[in-house]
């Protein structure tokens, strides 16, 4: 798996902060000749892949600099705030692990559930269920199923959506580490036990440790603000709010020149969360297209060969697509991140997967003719 490694504070004075809107361009030369377009093939890839969007795209590529491609097509824009779906899960780990760093969990990412949830009775956690860690709660390997309908119930509180799937699945679940499950169930309950270490409500909890800090609006919150709020899917941004997070991923977990999350919790997210003994019981990408990527705490861990990583098919993205398309992803070397923003019909997740796949290599050729900064990002 690659190496994290921490960017220092880089050339925010690079360039300046330009159109806000999906766009860009670069200045003429001084001859008056304009000169060639970098991105002409990128550009043309993403309008040659439109006709799939049917909403319409915003495509952002970003250097640790800041950004350096922003362009719409078919009326999309960095500014339409759009619910992100599982791209949520990269954001709400996030917040996870600042709480873990600050110390809010009595064992960090080895946090028990028994240790801080009890059921409808008042009484702690036991068997399996009592037993799964935080880190697997992240990873998606707990030992439960992904989804619980009573459970996303959005007239009632977190408190009852969790005490809902531990009396769903108490009786059956699995031992932790068995078994890959993807969903939002593993992290409705993580987000649980952060409420019951802190006292706060996961609204709030978003609000302190992501949300304020890097200046999203009153409007981007999770599942309309309710008392159940979905971590795992619910989270409405814009694209402009969510390249900034993105950008301090990029970054090495600097938001401009803070430690937002320091080295050791950016390694830990990227870890592949897969034991020895664990198997793939259900995962979107495998369902899909036949892939077997890892998954770390929040986020995909893609290969070139599409199964876990491994010494000779190591880790080349970070990333966490959500069910209607919306794709952000980083790469493993730390050159570049991008995000494909749209809204599709729910599942259609495949257009934007090819044409982040079919991007990569235009887009590295066109970074490889150093195009300037467009817009400079926190």
């Amino acid at each position: 798996m690659a190496q994290h490694r921490a960017f220092r504070p880089w050339l925010l004075a690079a360039g300046a902060c330009l159109a806000l809107a999906c766009g860009g361009g670069s200045s003429s030369a001084s001859s008056g000749t304009p000169p060639a377009d970098p991105w002409a093939s990128v550009t043309s890839a993403i309008q040659a892949a439109q006709s799939q969007f049917p909403n319409g795209l915003c495509v952002e590529v970003a250097t640790p600099a800041g950004v350096v491609y922003s362009r719409g097509f078919g009326g999309f824009t960095n500014q339409d705030a759009v619910l992100v779906a599982s791209a949520s899960k990269w954001v709400t780990s996030s917040v996870l692990l600042r709480l873990v760093d600050a110390g809010a969990f009595p064992h960090g990412l080895d946090t028990q559930t028994k240790e801080l949830l009890v059921d409808a009775g008042g009484n702690p956690w036991t068997g399996p269920m009592g037993d799964i860690t935080l880190r697997q709660l992240l990873t998606f390997t707990s030992g439960i199923s992904g989804d619980d309908s009573a459970s996303e119930n959005v007239l009632i509180t977190l408190k009852a959506a969790v005490d809902q799937i531990y009396a769903d699945d108490a009786a059956t679940a699995s031992a932790p580490g068995s078994y890959f499950y993807y969903g939002s169930t593993h992290m409705r309950i993580a987000a649980r036990m952060a409420e019951v270490a802190t006292g706060k409500k996961w609204a709030q909890l978003f609000a302190e440790q992501l949300h304020d800090p890097m200046g999203w609006s009153a409007t981007s919150i999770y599942s309309g603000g309710g008392p159940n709020p979905n971590p795992a899917g619910g989270l409405k941004c814009t694209g402009l709010e969510y390249m900034r997070f993105l950008m301090m991923q990029l970054r090495g977990g600097l938001d401009g020149t803070q430690t937002y999350l320091p080295a050791a919790m950016i390694t830990a997210q990227r870890t592949d969360g897969y034991g020895p003994a664990t198997t793939l019981a259900y995962s979107p990408y495998f369902d899909r297209v036949g892939k077997t990527y890892h998954y770390a705490l929040g986020n995909w861990l893609e290969t070139a060969g599409g199964g876990g990583p491994t010494a000779s098919d190591p880790v080349i993205r970070y990333s966490s697509t959500g069910t209607f398309g919306w794709a952000p992803w980083i790469t493993a070397d730390g050159v570049y991140g991008g995000c494909i923003m749209t809204v599709q019909s729910q599942g259609n997740t495949i257009p934007s997967e090819n044409l982040k796949a079919a991007l990569d290599p235009l887009i590295r050729a066109a970074l490889a003719q150093h195009p300037p900064v467009i817009r400079a990002v926190p």
